[in-house]
């Protein structure tokens, strides 16, 4: 029987856990906070003036790190490849069964630390005005998480992507494909402007 998460990179879990955070921290205090979205801010009167455009921003610091582990995902594909500056089929492997879904879970994890506060202590630190739709939030909370999911593993494709096409290289050899990309790019637009834009709703 296969255990769940069995195959997740535990070292690569947890560097892309500690980097989503510690980048979103230098975020929020770098952008000024009508362009930038924080759970937190739903325990006060003050929120992101466009709550989708500063959501959207949040989703950077995942986006980064995801980009970081393709680049040195592409750093280490070259020696012993099967084509000039092609990735080895092992490798390839490895990268969509195991790097791929950690930096997913990873993105999850990381943005569920970031709203844990906000879920713990909600009944305390609510605004008032939305403390009686706490179950509507925290299913929004979940779609944020795997927007953060979506986009750590965009990050990770699009450096790939972005390395094959500038190698060149024989049609149909590249590891990543533009219809894979819009689709895990349209799953966390999708997730993540979903749950902005039900929040911009509820908080008004």
């Amino acid at each position: 029987m296969r255990v769940p998460f069995a195959q997740l990179h535990a070292p690569l879990f947890a560097v892309a856990v500690f980097g989503t955070l510690c980048l979103s921290r230098l975020l929020a205090l770098v952008i000024p906070t009508d362009f930038y979205f924080t759970f937190q801010s739903l325990f006060s009167d003050r929120s992101p003036q466009n709550l989708l455009w500063s959501a959207l921003g949040k989703s950077a610091a995942p986006l980064v790190v995801g980009l970081a582990v393709g680049l040195w995902c592409t750093l280490h594909w070259r020696a012993g490849a099967g084509r000039p500056g092609g990735p080895r089929p092992g490798f390839v492997r490895r990268v969509r069964g195991q790097f791929g879904p950690t930096l997913f879970a990873a993105g999850f994890f990381a943005a569920f630390l970031s709203a844990w506060p906000a879920m713990v202590y909600w009944d305390l630190m609510a605004n008032p005005a939305v403390a009686h739709l706490k179950p509507v939030f925290f299913g929004l909370y979940v779609l944020y998480m795997l927007g953060f999911g979506y986009v750590s593993l965009l990050g990770l494709l699009l450096a790939i992507y972005l390395h094959e096409h500038w190698q060149g290289g024989p049609p149909g050899t590249a590891s990543v494909s533009m219809k894979e990309l819009s689709r895990v790019g349209a799953l966390w637009l999708f997730n993540s402007g979903l749950a902005a834009s039900a929040m911009k709703l509820l908080t008004g």
